[in-house]
């Protein structure tokens, strides 16, 4: 007979696994593209490659080159859980917009640059919108991908639980 089990993490991995978090999205909005790449797990699974040098080719193209965010500044970042195939995974909103509300005549004050968790971007601000799934594993990142669907709380788990 198989039984299922349920593990459940203990109160010093919810801590170690949000001050990644919190690191992770300090180290992404700072564009610390070598600092970033400490964070991940040796053995970890990147956009579904078990291989982490994919990430230091990733990181930097995004981080680093003009096709990227360089010269684009984090307007808000956004958190919610993964509601695909792989739900109740962390999920990270990131927006970069090329913004200047002080030289920027054409700019309408009534705008809202404040968007909510999967709102499209706005192609007036020329704004980039990155989205990322993460899973953490012996205090490190162990999986990292861009989720399919996701939500901005845990209530529609916990009413279907």
């Amino acid at each position: 007979m198989h039984q299922a089990t349920i593990k459940r993490l203990t109160r010093e991995e919810v801590e170690t696994n949000t001050q990644l978090l919190i690191e992770f999205v300090a180290l992404f909005t700072a564009k610390n593209h070598q600092e970033l790449l400490k964070l991940f797990h040796p053995k970890g699974r990147f956009f579904n490659i078990p291989a982490r040098a994919t990430l230091n080719g990733y990181f930097f193209e995004v981080l680093k080159t003009r096709y990227g965010v360089s010269q684009h500044f984090c307007m808000g970042v956004n958190y919610g859980y993964t509601a695909d195939h792989m739900p109740g995974q962390h999920v990270v909103e990131f927006r970069f917009m090329d913004f200047d509300p002080f030289t920027n005549p054409e700019a309408d004050p009534t705008k809202n640059l404040a968007k909510q968790l999967g709102e499209p971007g706005d192609d007036d601000l020329k704004e980039l919108v990155y989205r990322y799934a993460l899973t953490f594993k012996d205090g490190k990142i162990f999986t990292l991908r861009h989720p399919l669907r996701f939500i901005d709380n845990l209530e529609y788990f916990t009413l279907k639980n």
